[in-house]
């Protein structure tokens, strides 16, 4: 039953590539090359140094390319044989369905979307221990760690404190017995992990191991792509990984980063942390991923541009960073015309509001993007470009003095929003304004995410801070109502040469969760905003300047510092939970201000004890850097 050199192998190839995304539109995750060599190419070469002499390899989203690397690669020190799933079947499917491939012999079963390098002895070694059913690569630094281990043994592969001391991250290699099969449901669509449960319960076991010396990366998203260039290269520097026939101007630059075969880099480009596609014809700062917007983009989404007077066919695709909202904007250029196409769910209601919101705001006088096309049924929209200069970006580096022109510019328009906004928008429809149930649901985002996630502090003390922080929501309901933007921070204010280079008109976007509420809750995303980290002088000149233009300006200052108590916590929260987001983890490092802005707030409003002790808590945590 035990071989000492398995000689079979199922590779796994069948993903949607979902997390890669638009890129894996063009090419299956398991061609994209690396260091221009295909990452399936790079698995069965690793497959063949082990002695494996034949392969499956199943197949679903985007197959043709992969049947045709598989013929290339095989020959007569490796027969390949290629399983094509019309419907995705899982990992345990997938076994399933190659059962007529195996036999009494232990296998290896292999994800295609990894970077690994590693012998095999150790984990052969561990396979013929007693009762063991399969023997699993893990990694004990790396990744996100869900796996618990005792003795060599796995325990749990859904731990309840991943990322813990002692957790570990199962890296896509497992050598696994044929009986596998028989905790399998006969057709289907399957999970491995399962069947490795229900082996456990009739007394087997899997085996977990760490190799040491061994490299492993999870090649899942975008970003790990690039790091998995940066790992297998042990590059220090900056890096450029070319492929064949890429065209490149005068004046380009290139920093940490992949460009597929026959990308035009057009003069003076700079790419940097990004990915070019095939054939893309990219000019200007590439950030992320830049890609023919034919190669890109839905069949609807090209229709949606091509109604708008954009040819799909001449243009470059270059998706926006992800955002927090459910929806995906990708910048759509073409020759001198540039657009934003806007993909939104409405699971989220309030996705459906944005287009209505923009033309009556739009009425109003007030600086957002122009609407180009609306398809509600399709959930797709054309909007008009603004640039890339948020008001986050911009404030870097610029006098306390320009800071606050460019603040005031924002308020002006803010309390257009307010005042006359407050009295236009009682006929729309907006989401349903603040009440004490939503501020019952920002606290609890914060409970949950924060106080017991993060800090992990007892329940009699989270139960304190919930009590505070319904005392500062009682204080909200009873300040003055207006319509208020409900998200009005840094990175929803873009700078757009309107006039002439001396002056930017900033612009709104994400205005969809517009409703009625206190509009110090505006005054807080804006001023205490942990994006930016106003200096406290600053928020006061502010806040001063907005008080002599309001009609009613105590009411909007009295409740200024307990509402930016309430937008820290729903914003801390939603941080924390953003930061677990593959794609997402960029959230994380705005935690630590949104602390220090939340304990400064607290310096201007009397009481809340429970609350202000666990924000000291955080506070020395954070100083002594055991803020996990």
């Amino acid at each position: 039953m035990r071989s000492a050199r398995p000689t079979k192998a199922v590779v796994l190839a069948a993903g949607f590539g979902t997390r890669m995304l638009p890129l894996s539109r063009d090419l299956p995750k398991p061609l994209m090359p690396l260091w221009g060599v295909p990452i399936l190419d790079r698995v069965l070469r690793l497959l063949k140094r082990w002695g494996v002499k034949q392969a499956v390899i199943n197949l679903h989203h985007n197959p043709d390319e992969i049947f045709a690397l598989g013929r290339s690669l095989a020959g007569p020190d490796l027969q390949i044989n290629l399983s094509f799933e019309p419907e995705i079947l899982g990992t345990g499917g997938a076994l399933r369905r190659a059962e007529w491939f195996l036999n009494d012999q232990p296998f290896w079963l292999v994800n295609s979307d990894i970077v690994a390098d590693l012998k095999p002895h150790a984990l052969i070694k561990a396979f013929a221990r007693r009762n063991c059913i399969a023997s699993a690569w893990l990694h004990p630094t790396l990744g996100p760690r869900t796996v618990e281990t005792s003795k060599g043994w796995i325990t749990s592969f859904h731990s309840a404190r991943p990322g813990a001391a002692g957790t570990c991250t199962f890296c896509g290699v497992t050598l696994v017995s044929p009986r596998i099969l028989d905790f399998l449901p006969e057709s289907g669509f399957a999970g491995i992990i399962p069947a490795y449960e229900r082996a456990m319960k009739h007394g087997l076991r899997v085996a977990g191991v760490c190799v040491p010396g061994s490299t492993w990366a999870d090649v899942g998203s975008p970003r790990q792509y690039l790091d998995a260039h940066r790992l297998l290269r042990k590059a220090r520097g900056t890096f450029a990984a070319m492929g064949p026939g890429v065209v490149r101007e005068r004046n380009v630059r290139i920093k940490n980063s992949v460009i597929w075969d026959g990308a035009i880099l057009r003069a003076g480009a700079v790419v940097e942390n990004a990915i070019v596609g095939r054939g893309a014809d990219v000019s200007g700062h590439v950030r992320h991923i830049a890609m023919r917007a034919d190669f890109a983009l839905e069949h609807v989404e090209q229709d949606a541009l091509m109604a708008a007077g954009v040819s799909p066919l001449h243009a470059t695709a270059y998706p926006i960073g992800p955002r927090g909202s459910d929806r995906t904007f990708v910048r759509v250029s073409e020759k001198k015309q540039s657009v934003i196409l806007m993909r939104y769910s409405v699971k989220r209601e309030e996705n459906a509001l944005y287009c209505e919101h923009a033309r009556r705001l739009r009425r109003l006088g007030l600086p957002v993007p122009r609407v180009l096309l609306d398809w509600p049924k399709d959930q797709v929209a054309v909007l008009e470009d603004l640039g890339d200069v948020s008001l986050q970006e911009w404030v870097a580096g610029k006098t306390p003095d320009a800071v606050r022109g460019m603040y005031e510019r924002v308020l002006d328009s803010v309390l257009v929003l307010h005042e006359k906004g407050t009295a236009a928008a009682r006929r729309w429809k907006l989401m349903p304004p603040f009440d004490a149930r939503l501020y019952e649901w920002e606290r609890d985002l914060f409970a949950d995410q924060f106080l017991k996630n993060k800090l992990r502090l007892p329940p009699r003390q989270i139960a304190g801070v919930l009590r505070d922080l319904s005392r500062v929501a009682s204080g909200l309901l009873a300040a003055r109502n207006a319509l208020i933007h409900r998200d009005l921070q840094s990175s929803n204010i873009f700078l757009v040469d309107a006039i002439s280079k001396s002056r930017l008109q900033p612009f709104f976007i994400d205005f969809q969760g517009m409703r009625f509420g206190a509009a110090a809750y505006d005054l807080a995303s804006l001023l205490c905003d942990p994006y930016v980290s106003l200096p406290e002088t600053v928020q006061e000149d502010l806040l001063d300047y907005y008080a002599g233009r309001s009609t009613d300006p105590a009411a909007t200052t009295e409740a200024f510092w307990l509402a930016a108590v309430e937008r820290l916590a729903q914003a801390i929260g939603a941080y924390v939970r953003l930061g677990r987001i593959s794609g997402m983890h960029s959230f994380r490092r705005h935690i630590e201000p949104a602390i220090a802005m939340m304990r400064r707030a607290l310096g201007h409003v009397d009481g809340l004890p429970s609350l202000r002790a666990a924000m000291e808590e955080a506070g020395v945590r954070r100083s002594i850097g055991v803020l996990e």
